[in-house]
């Protein structure tokens, strides 16, 4: 690599870090929240702090920390955070049009570190964005989520048993903060989450389904009604699109 060449790789790399400071804080403060959680959930320090170094899953690994509270086993834990988790796909698919990349090695990293923030930065920056600029911007974000989590079980080896189970209501304040900005668009997102909530809340009630599957047979049901329900909506706003186009 040319000596140009790799100063303008520095620059992009430090261009994306900085890009990410305000994700690295955010993280940093969810993911103390998550690591507390997860030790009261009966995680070690390790299998905590591994656990966010591999995943940077955000809500699902709360997600995960719950139904493992819950008692699920690990088929109903890995099918539900895959599902969670499947709008990574779309996310990575629109970045590789972006990036271009061309290495099959550089291609795995980038979308092992995809996430809605990162997404966001990437997305919304002009012109070209190169890989450097991208292990920036994801380099910054993993490691304010496994730092965070970090110090989360560090401050849970020493917090009173009662503070450590009041950190679970971190878990709905996340789903919140997800879920309001949504609402806000639409009544869709919010007639699907209460009804995913209350058909959840049947499955594991009065059928007793466990946990983990009714969360699992909750999201597959509300998704596929969802798309019946609002698919003639959805083609009538991209007609119109393509007629004032």
């Amino acid at each position: 690599m040319k000596t140009e060449d790799r100063e303008n790789s520095l620059n992009d790399f430090i261009a994306g870090a900085r890009s990410a400071i305000p994700i690295f804080i955010g993280y940093f403060t969810t993911s103390v929240a998550f690591g507390i959680l997860a030790l009261s959930s009966g995680l070690t320090p390790f299998e905590a702090v591994l656990f966010s170094m591999t995943n940077l899953t955000g809500a699902a690994q709360f997600m995960a920390i719950n139904l493992i509270s819950s008692g699920a086993v690990i088929g109903e834990i890995v099918v539900s955070v895959f599902l969670m988790n499947l709008r990574y796909f779309i996310m990575s698919a629109s970045l590789a049009r972006k990036l271009g990349l061309k290495n099959n090695i550089d291609k795995a990293v980038i979308s092992f570190g995809v996430t809605d923030e990162v997404f966001s930065v990437a997305s919304l920056k002009s012109g070209a964005v190169s890989d450097s600029f991208m292990y920036g911007l994801q380099l910054t974000a993993w490691t304010g989520w496994a730092a965070g989590t970090l110090a989360g079980v560090t401050m849970g080896s020493f917090l009173p048993r009662t503070l450590q189970d009041a950190m679970s209501g971190a878990l709905f304040a996340l789903f919140a903060a997800l879920l309001v900005p949504e609402i806000k668009k639409g009544y869709r997102a919010l007639f699907l989450s209460v009804s995913a909530g209350v058909l959840n809340t049947m499955l594991y009630y009065m059928w007793h389904i466990s946990a983990g599957w009714s969360i699992v047979i909750s999201m597959l049901a509300v998704t596929a009604a969802g798309a019946a329900l609002f698919r003639n909506e959805e083609s009538s706003v991209e007609q119109g699109v393509e007629e004032a186009g």
